[in-house]
């Protein structure tokens, strides 16, 4: 949750593609890509 006090936006990669690239608040409050929202819950990592 550190990322989202002190960035404006947020890439996600996984194995060096971008998933997701967005408003920080977008992607942590409302992600677009499912394995986002797993990744930021704690479902994937």
């Amino acid at each position: 949750q550190q990322a989202a006090r002190v960035s404006d936006f947020t890439a996600y990669m996984y194995l060096g593609e971008m998933i997701e690239y967005g408003w920080t608040d977008d992607i942590f409050i409302k992600p677009k890509n499912p394995q986002t929202e797993a990744y930021i819950t704690g479902r994937f990592g």
